[in-house]
């Protein structure tokens, strides 16, 4: 076993030592020394330090404990569900192309689950890429040695150590070798997707504009998951409590909570992106291909979400989230799911296991492994069951909703627009509420990957359709204008908005009370942020504790520098900040009262059988 050890690892070395003395690698070293005005020695010396680093070998030993050691340790939790014949189409595909897996980020599981499935497939392995925070032995001796390539979690001005990072993928893609890697940069802390990080994807267009590679298709895949073991962890994170540095006892614990059943994981296929195509479409458009890796990374998340299904616990949590602190009955959160079941099939929606939710038998069962989860609560000593969501779990339960949230959010839109011309007296409150949409659009761009304005009018057009068949004639009159949202089968708008427009008012909040003349600390001001929301959820100004997010903060914090709020200005900086804030604390204001709004319905709609 030493001598097959040794010899694998000194592989390693060799194989770095191969590509570093490969033609053109020596000619882009040249350069990259020249360009650097360093000693070409020095240079090459450093290098070869970094591919020693990050070069992979696929060694059947240690492949073999990484598919029937870690896999199973990893994978044992779910039942997968994979759309086969996408499968056999990638398996088609990749005869004539290399394919670059982009999968979404969500669970330690994923890369482990992706492989099985690819492997059961009959596919090729991946190289998949991943950060070297998971490089402690034994973990990354068998990942470096079974196909993953480990990298430093930032390199932003290490110009040599980026040489060899884009070089090697180079090197990989040149070779036809199929890549995986995660863009969203690391896991979910909110269950929906993060905005994406681009420096491997540029990479990728370098190889392609230098003529390394002549073209390789991106594949979006969904993974999405009934439930994780790992959410309550994230949670606490996100809320700001330190993550746990990755290492042995990490990964014992890891396993451990892996042991139970927890449900099923669905891996979609989204449709394939030829990278060189993309690059043609983006560089012929009006913007002269200026966002081009930015355009191909969207372009690829919205794949991603046209894959994603909604899963039966995204659904149920959806209703359940809805209802503030109210207990229901089985019959009453029927009553919530059943009309989002058929929106969903009106709109035909991906799916997993929704039709047996309009059984509550289904549905029971759904909320019972909710319940055994410690998400949702089931009171049994009344005169009937009463379920709601467990006190301290509504950012896990959200984490669930989110998983399929961007199919409503359109909706949610759609509602709010509408609500805001409730009493205007516009001459064409119509044309207004399609106005307010668009503002919502651009409010919420950070967080959802939203068609483009054209496609999006049209979308909203559709929601308002299915939302009121006849609002067009009730415009003309206020009173008529509010019975389209009391009729509705449903209203979703404070169901899905608040976490969101919650956290942004948090950061405006706290944008106007920072001293305009000084620089934002990024990581102080999210910590401040936290803090704060914390304190006003005690204080109900707010209410909803899934707003309390680092990641749904930064994201704040994207969208008033989009805004050019952040950079330290003078008194009309002041005066936008104000301005940012009262327009978050409007739209608060709204969703809350859309709330009420839909607790006026809710006697009609609940209380009895169907």
């Amino acid at each position: 076993m030493t001598s097959l050890l040794g010899s694998v690892i000194r592989s390693r070395k060799s194989y770095a030592k191969e590509v570093l003395l490969n033609e053109r690698f020596q000619k882009q070293l040249v350069l990259l020394a020249e360009r650097l005005q360093r000693p070409l020695a020095d240079i090459q010396n450093e290098v070869q330090e970094g591919l020693e680093e990050i070069v992979t070998v696929q060694n059947p030993l240690f492949t073999m404990m990484f598919d029937h050691g870690l896999g199973p340790m990893h994978t044992r939790a779910w039942t997968i569900d994979v759309d086969k014949p996408a499968l056999k189409n990638l398996k088609r595909l990749n005869k004539t192309n290399p394919l670059v897996f982009l999968p979404t980020h969500r669970s330690y599981a994923d890369a482990f689950i992706l492989t099985r499935v690819l492997r059961d497939g009959g596919m090729p392995r991946n190289h998949i890429l991943g950060g070297n925070n998971l490089g402690f032995f034994p973990l990354g001796t068998i990942i470096r040695r079974s196909g993953g390539v480990l990298v430093r979690r930032s390199f932003h001005d290490d110009e040599v150590y980026k040489f060899v990072v884009r070089e090697y993928l180079g090197h990989l893609v040149a070779q036809g070798r199929n890549l995986e890697w995660y863009m969203e940069g690391g896991r979910s802390r909110t269950g929906k997707l993060r905005p994406p990080k681009y420096g491997l994807l540029r990479y990728l267009v370098d190889a392609i504009e230098s003529g390394v590679a002549e073209d390789m298709l991106l594949v979006p895949v969904s993974m999405t998951y009934d439930q994780l073991h790992e959410v309550g962890v994230l949670a606490t994170e996100e809320a700001g409590i330190q993550k746990t540095a990755e290492g042995l006892r990490w990964l014992a614990d890891y396993a451990r909570t892996q042991q139970k059943w927890i449900g099923t994981a669905f891996v979609r296929f989204g449709e394939p992106l030829s990278l060189k195509q993309a690059l043609s479409n983006a560089d012929s458009d009006r913007d002269g291909g200026r966002w081009t890796v930015e355009k191909v990374a969207f372009e690829v998340f919205q794949r991603i979400n046209k894959a994603t299904p909604v899963t039966a616990p995204a659904l149920v949590t959806l209703a359940l989230l809805g209802v503030g602190n109210r207990g229901l009955t089985l019959s009453e959160v029927r009553q919530l799911v059943v009309p989002l079941i058929e929106y969903a099939v009106q709109r035909g929606l991906p799916s997993g296991q929704l039709s047996g939710l309009r059984s509550k038998k289904e549905l029971a069962k759904v909320l019972e492994r909710l319940t055994s989860s410690g998400v949702a609560l089931n009171f049994t000593n009344g005169i009937e069951p009463i379920y709601g969501i467990n006190p301290g779990q509504h950012s896990v339960a959200a984490f669930y909703r989110n998983t399929a949230i961007h199919w409503f959010v359109n909706r949610a839109i759609t509602e709010l627009a509408w609500f805001m011309v409730l009493d205007s007296d516009a001459a064409d409150p119509v044309s207004l509420a399609w106005q307010k949409a668009f503002e919502f659009r651009d409010l919420l761009k950070f967080d959802f990957f939203f068609s483009d304005r054209e496609t999006f009018s049209t979308e909203i057009k559709a929601e308002m359709a299915l939302l009121d068949p006849g609002f067009k004639s009730r415009a003309a009159d206020p009173g008529s204008r509010r019975q389209t949202l009391l009729q509705a089968p449903f209203v979703i708008a404070h169901r899905v908005l608040p976490a969101f427009l919650e956290a942004y008012f948090v950061v405006a909040d706290r944008l106007a009370a920072c001293p305009a003349d000084l620089a934002i600390n990024k990581t102080a001001f999210i910590e401040d942020c936290c803090n704060v929301g914390k304190q006003y959820l005690l204080q109900h100004r707010l209410h909803n504790p899934e707003c309390v997010s680092k990641e749904l903060f930064g994201n704040a914090m994207l969208l008033a520098a989009n805004r050019d709020l952040l950079k330290p200005g003078g008194d009309a900086l002041v005066a936008r900040r104000k301005k940012f804030a009262s327009e978050l604390a409007a739209l608060v204001t709204a969703v809350g009262a859309i709330d009420a709004l839909d607790q006026e319905r809710l006697p009609a709609r609940l209380g009895g059988e169907e």
